[in-house]
């Protein structure tokens, strides 16, 4: 078996090619260096890589979902407000009901405690109709058009209230699988067991005929179904706060361990990197040294 001649080419090459891996490899903690990380680019550490990728993926994802629930707070928000300040409406009603009933008011006082009655009817259907931004929040789905419309009589009084939104759920996203609904529509929350705007109607106009029997019995029971209807609306948005609440906080939490999985993926360590540069510095300067004189021409390279 014949033994290859090391000619002086050779040698040449080699000492250019380990120049050349001990310059790449200090480019590359140079990198490090000044990026701050230690996976630059999916070949250098493809396991670490693909963790850090998956990591970024979800962390978005989760930031998504954050987004979700943000947006989603003032409609809640001010859903609660409308529906309590609609209660107060109704225990006004009720207290103006009561004082129509007792049977010790002439009719000229019942037809003030219809006035206010009647001003009490365009509140709610005003708070009915009420906006957050641009969306119409208790019309289902259909946000871009008020809810409820108005009949109104020769004298400009609220004769019928018809709801024209609908019944659908709007649904954000909190978690994987986690739909979540957000909105009341007025169908169920004011014109449930009980009609609140027929109601008010009917209580304006017996107090108006001086229908104290009416008031009595029927409208003051109606009342009280309207206030437990309310009411059941402010408990199911309450809770939904807090879900939120609970899922915002759990989703901070998993994005600080997703961002010290990615850290740990594939950021550098300073001390480390600097560490390894001086001596990489070192080792390609004792390279290039040793270059030197392995290329260094001879007289016999002038001859030929």
């Amino acid at each position: 078996m014949g033994v290859g001649r090391v000619t002086s080419q050779i040698l040449v090459q080699r000492a250019l090619a380990n120049l050349r891996s001990q310059s790449n490899r200090i480019i590359d903690l140079q990198t490090q260096l000044g990026s701050g990380l230690r996976v630059n680019n999916p070949s250098d550490d493809p396991i670490d890589a693909r963790r850090a990728i998956n990591a970024r993926a979800t962390i978005a994802k989760n930031e998504q979902y954050v987004q979700n629930i943000a947006s989603a707070g003032p409609r809640l928000e001010e859903t609660v407000t409308t529906l309590q300040t609609l209660t107060e409406n109704v225990l006004r009603a009720r207290e103006l009901t009561l004082r129509g009933a007792n049977g010790t008011n002439d009719q000229n006082a019942l037809d003030i405690l219809a006035e206010e009655i009647n001003q009490i009817l365009e509140g709610v259907v005003n708070s009915a109709n009420h906006q957050t931004g641009s969306a119409y929040i208790f019309g289902g789905t259909r946000t871009t058009q008020t809810p409820y419309e108005v009949t109104r009589d020769v004298n400009g009084d609220i004769t019928a209230v018809t709801y024209v939104g609908n019944d659908e759920d709007i649904n954000v996203t909190i978690g994987d699988g986690m739909d979540v609904t957000i909105n009341e529509p007025g169908s169920i929350v004011f014109q449930g067991s009980d009609d609140i705007f027929q109601t008010l109607i009917d209580i304006r106009d017996n107090l108006l005929a001086g229908d104290q029997s009416s008031l009595q019995t029927t409208r003051l029971a109606e009342l009280e179904g309207i206030r437990q209807q309310l009411g059941q609306g402010i408990a199911r948005v309450g809770a939904v706060q807090n879900r939120f609440t609970a899922s915002e906080a759990e989703l901070d939490d998993f994005q600080i361990q997703l961002q010290q999985t990615l850290s740990d993926s594939i950021d550098a360590d300073f001390a480390d990197v600097v560490l390894n540069l001086n001596a990489q510095s070192n080792a390609f300067q004792a390279a290039l040294n040793a270059a030197s004189r392995v290329i260094q021409p001879s007289l016999l390279d002038f001859i030929r």
